[in-house]
């Protein structure tokens, strides 16, 4: 990859940016032919992973802009980057961007500000993450973070995918084979051409704040048994320990997997059989299954 030249354009962010730069909603993704895809990662704009579903989604036929952190964000979840916020644009590519800040700030400020004026993207693609977004890994994982922010911090929401895949256990830690992210970006690429429509049920508009969160197995696209739609999985995840190496300093490590059950339909086991899951999750943090009523009776015998 090129060096970058430091020529940055400094922006800051506020709420009332968002609102005034935020451009009526189009239906484009509702039509036929080009997208205007908004492709985004937590790994940092250079990952093998964002870099092959960049060149998938362009032999696809759409308009690609990536905007994504200028270095690895796991972890981080939707948090946001407030104040000023250094933007880099690729001289060897105009449709790529660096942004110092997370994830979501990554696709905001791209929505809000690096697009073309009055233009908006149709779609929000972040990914191809290294390792699977399962379980409750879901609540941390920046890759599923930036795709929840077109839902959550844009205004018309923009719907989106969140793509990971599994490491073969012959990869190196941290890596997938250059091979093996072809595959899978090509197969997303058809992923998203099949999902397209799903988003435009006029019946349902809340499709508008949803998000796919897409899992492959560490298996080649040739050996997968399908791919299915999967309910949230509860298993951890991931598993921490605490090392100290002197008072008060701590260092978190991974924790040796154990082994978990869930269900069947889950998202952790169907990747486990072989499956590339897909997880539609809403852009809401309530709860809409608990016993409310029962919740508001005990809170009426509450006194100031």
């Amino acid at each position: 990859m090129p060096s970058l030249r430091p020529r940055l354009l400094r922006l800051t962010l506020t709420l009332a940016l968002a609102l005034a730069l935020a451009p009526p909603a189009h239906a484009s993704l509702c039509g036929t032919g080009q997208l205007d895809i908004l492709l985004t990662n937590d790994d940092g704009y250079q990952a093998p992973g964002i870099r092959a579903l960049y060149v998938k989604l362009r032999a696809a036929g759409h308009r690609v802009l990536l905007v994504a952190p200028d270095r690895n964000f796991s972890g981080s979840s939707i948090s946001f980057t407030w104040g000023e916020v250094e933007v880099t644009r690729d001289l060897s590519d105009p449709n790529v961007f660096a942004v110092r800040g997370t994830p979501s700030t990554a696709v905001a400020l791209g929505a809000m500000v690096l697009y073309q004026s009055g233009a908006r993207p149709d779609l929000i693609v972040s990914g191809i993450n290294t390792g699977a977004n399962t379980g409750s890994l879901l609540a941390l994982s920046g890759t599923v973070g930036a795709a929840l922010a077109g839902t959550m911090l844009l205004d018309p929401p923009v719907p989106g995918l969140a793509i990971s895949a599994e490491r073969p256990r012959s990869a190196a830690p941290q890596a997938l084979p250059a091979d093996h992210l072809d595959q899978v970006a090509a197969h997303a690429a058809n992923l998203i051409a099949a999902t397209r429509p799903w988003f435009c049920k006029r019946d349902e508009p809340s499709r508008a704040r949803t998000v796919l969160n897409v899992n492959y197995p560490a298996l080649p696209v040739t050996a997968l048994r399908g791919t299915v739609v999967a309910s949230q999985g509860r298993s951890p995840g991931i598993r921490v320990r605490f090392e100290s190496s002197e008072p008060g300093v701590y260092t978190a490590r991974p924790a040796d997997d154990a082994a978990t059950t869930d269900a069947r339909d889950s998202d952790v086991s169907r990747l486990e059989q072989g499956y590339v899951t897909v997880t539609p999750i809403e852009a809401r943090l309530d709860d809409r299954k608990s016993a409310t009523r029962d919740l508001q009776q005990r809170l009426r015998r509450l006194r100031p």
